[in-house]
């Protein structure tokens, strides 16, 4: 299955780290968030990795800095180039 990603937005806080970014599933049409959570020390024993789906609108739906960042990546992708050459 191809699959194409595009990171959008990463958070580190300590040992725990989120990232966030744009997915196109080439396979099944399908563009989704994808989630990824670290929690954890990479040594101790408490280390996990979980990976989530979030639907593109529900994502837009939240406030934070990942939702910001989609939609400015969105802006960009929709702008109309014949605009921006505009004096």
């Amino acid at each position: 299955m191809p699959v194409l990603r595009r990171p959008i937005y990463q958070r580190s806080e300590g040992a725990d780290e989120d990232r966030w970014g744009l997915v196109f599933d080439t396979d099944a049409n399908r563009v989704f968030i994808e989630h990824e959570s670290k929690r954890g020390d990479m040594c101790g024993s408490g280390y996990s990795i979980n990976t989530e789906e979030i639907d593109l609108a529900a994502f837009l739906s939240e406030s934070s800095e990942g939702q910001h960042e989609l939609a400015q990546l969105l802006n960009i992708l929709f702008e109309d180039p014949k605009e921006a050459r505009r004096p």
